[in-house]
């Protein structure tokens, strides 16, 4: 967490220090629409974005997005059978289900700092809400049981039994696609507060590296890991890259 805010600090010094170097271009406001995509990586996943922003002025955009990612549970931990030799398939002991989140967002967002010089770096923030889906598709193992001739074993598609299975039980985990049919949906909802350095060189293209932290909320807990907290409250701080272009411009010199 201090290595990340330490990030952002050196990012919105060195910005303020762009202001005054380079080539000064002339002031201009720009009134246009963007079309986005980003990828960013959370505290607790990672996802992808898709971001419509309406200009309203030379200075704020309204948004409407779409996300989809995926929300780690932080005691997951890749292991493998250890009773079986030259055994190379990773699972996920005690794992319920693979969590993911739809999410429909709404938005403004405003520009702090603006370019003024070429080379420059521009600053805003963004403020976004919205309903969250989340999807808990199940997760099956492949889990060995003995017949009744010595040292052969026969494999069983099987969700995760506390009272059932050991690490010794598994041999690996099944294919993702089984059991996507009985996947399950909680309706949520989140917020989110973003910031970010525009670094664009062309002013018809969008470059943009973000920062931020957000909250996803569910009416119940969302059954991830067995034997483990599972929550209904998820924060997380994040990073990410965004990229696009820019789809009407209308320039207004000053």
């Amino acid at each position: 967490m201090q290595k990340f805010i330490s990030y952002i600090i050196c990012l919105f010094l060195f910005s303020n220090y762009s202001f005054g170097q380079g080539e000064l271009q002339d002031h201009k406001t720009l009134n246009f629409n963007e079309r986005t995509y980003a990828i960013y990586f959370n505290s607790n996943g990672y996802g992808l974005n898709f971001t419509y922003g309406k200009r309203l002025d030379g200075f704020r955009r309204a948004t409407i997005a779409i996300d989809l990612s995926e929300i780690k549970h932080p005691k997951e931990i890749r292991t493998s059978n250890p009773y079986i030799v030259n055994n190379q398939k990773k699972f996920v002991f005690g794992k319920l289900n693979n969590f993911y989140l739809l999410k429909l967002s709404f938005g403004i967002h405003k520009t702090v700092f603006d370019k003024f010089d070429k080379g420059g770096i521009g600053i805003g923030y963004h403020f976004q809400f919205g309903p969250d889906l989340g999807i808990l598709k199940p997760v099956y193992y492949d889990v060995l049981y003995p017949t009744a001739t010595p040292n052969e074993y026969i494999l069983e598609k099987e969700q995760f039994s506390t009272n059932i299975h050991s690490i010794s039980d598994i041999y690996g985990k099944a294919s993702y696609f089984y059991g996507v049919n009985n996947s399950k949906f909680h309706v949520g909802g989140f917020a989110r507060v973003t910031i970010d350095f525009d670094f664009s060189e062309n002013d018809m293209f969008v470059n943009r590296l973000e920062c931020g932290a957000q909250l996803d909320a569910f009416l119940k807990p969302m059954e991830i890991m067995a034997n483990e907290t599972n929550t209904r409250l998820y924060f997380s701080i994040f990073i990410g890259y965004r990229f696009g272009k820019i789809l009407k411009t209308k320039l207004n010199k000053q």
